[in-house]
């Protein structure tokens, strides 16, 4: 038995392999640029104001208000889109719009709310998603105010922890279902960008053959999608790895793993391009639903660069420049 499951291992690790010749895989080490002390700062401040209270239960609105006032203030069109759960609550999205010269479109969003693990005590959230939400906030200040050649729209949904995971109720299946799918070109979700680390081994496996492809130190950030969404992934991996350590992983089974749990899910049965940029979540950071998940875990310098590339990445996808 030993040795047919020896067998199929390799097979499985060949069979990587040869993925990552045909460049559905591919990382990069690099060491990450230097960013001024005020880029830090500002996501800094966005992480710990998102966390001063719970984003769950009644003062989830205290985060819902300083989102809409951070988009504000940096000059989008904004919306708070109501929607109705299956037990009757009326949650909300929020969505930051700059009328594009085409109707064409791309959407980049964070989900707003934490887990809440109840009487276990109160979970902040930093990594998840407050880290996420900040980068979402400084692309909103960052892009260029002058008008896009495409349409785009920042979301921060709501109802992406459990109960709401994986059922109709959660904010980005509201937001995809309103979509007109046809002139969407592509969803960029943002979940957990603040988590890294140096030391060896600190990067879990996703799968068989995992470290004969990917880093096993969790110091880079993850582009993640499925295969029709290799061309998007591509294009913000090769900015970011510019500028720091970046993983690529466009696969068919990437469905059935980890990488599927966020708000991209409902993006992909669309045919919508779609794809996640992450620190790996739950598969690197040890205060994944804990109370632990706190601002000072987080490394807000890679959170900075990671934020920087983002902005590089959309200037071309939405401006062209």
């Amino acid at each position: 038995m030993r040795m047919i499951r020896c067998l199929i291992y390799c097979l499985f690790s060949l069979g990587c392999l040869s993925l990552s010749s045909c460049g559905m895989i591919e990382s990069r080490e690099t060491r990450p640029i230097q960013v001024p002390a005020t880029e830090q700062s500002a996501l800094e401040t966005h992480v710990t104001e998102l966390c001063k209270h719970p984003r769950y239960g009644k003062s989830i609105e205290k985060a819902r208000a300083y989102i809409e006032k951070q988009f504000t203030a940096a000059g989008w069109q904004v919306e708070r889109r109501a929607f109705t759960t299956e037990e009757g609550e009326t949650r909300y999205n929020i969505c930051a719009t700059r009328l594009g010269k085409q109707e064409t479109r791309y959407i980049i969003g964070a989900h707003y709310d934490a887990c809440d693990i109840g009487s276990e005590g109160i979970n902040r959230g930093a990594d998840d998603n407050a880290s996420a939400v900040a980068a979402l906030l400084e692309l909103a200040a960052r892009l260029p105010k002058t008008q896009p050649l495409h349409t785009l729209e920042l979301v921060a949904w709501d109802c992406e922890e459990p109960p709401y995971f994986n059922t109709p109720d959660m904010g980005s299946a509201h937001h995809a279902a309103a979509c007109d799918k046809e002139k969407v070109l592509g969803l960029i979700c943002l979940e957990m960008l603040g988590y890294y680390s140096d030391k060896p081994d600190s990067q879990p496996s996703i799968f068989p053959g995992y470290s004969m492809l990917l880093p096993t130190v969790g110091n880079f950030v993850a582009v993640v999608g499925d295969g029709d969404s290799r061309e998007l992934a591509k294009h913000v991996y090769k900015v970011l790895c510019r500028l720091m350590p970046a993983a690529r992983i466009n696969l068919p089974f990437v469905h059935d793993t980890e990488l599927y749990f966020s708000d991209h899910r409902n993006y992909w049965p669309l045919g919508i391009p779609s794809i996640m940029v992450t620190d790996t979540a739950l598969l690197r950071n040890p205060h994944y639903h804990e109370t632990t998940d706190m601002p000072d875990t987080l490394d807000f310098r890679r959170l900075a660069i990671v934020t920087r590339g983002l902005v590089s990445a959309i200037r071309l996808l939405a401006w062209g420049e």
